[in-house]
């Protein structure tokens, strides 16, 4: 995944695929100042219809990893992440920072 890639190059050290204690599985973890981060690269399944608002299923992962897990989860849509493609890596990169 590209976004795993721009963590690396901004000096995360992120570890892919990852099952969390609530049975979800998370795209990356990284730790950010001391601070435990999920992020989560969310495609056009993760939205209802050709929109932006998210699934039901969506949404309660967002919810139970935060609550039950204690981890903050962030989510990058792959619209936002599609708009950087084909511009600088710099530019990617401050995005996830």
């Amino acid at each position: 995944v590209d976004v795993v890639a721009q963590l690396l190059h901004i000096g995360l050290d992120p570890t892919e695929e990852v099952l969390l204690g609530s049975g979800y599985r998370i795209d990356a973890i990284v730790e950010v100042n001391g601070k435990v981060v999920a992020v989560e690269v969310d495609g056009p399944s993760h939205f209802i219809g050709e929109g932006r608002s998210p699934t039901g299923s969506t949404i309660l992962k967002r919810r139970q990893v935060c609550s039950v897990d204690g981890i903050e989860l962030v989510s990058v849509p792959y619209w936002e992440w599609n708009t950087l493609l084909g511009k600088d890596e710099v530019k990617r990169q401050d995005y996830l920072r």
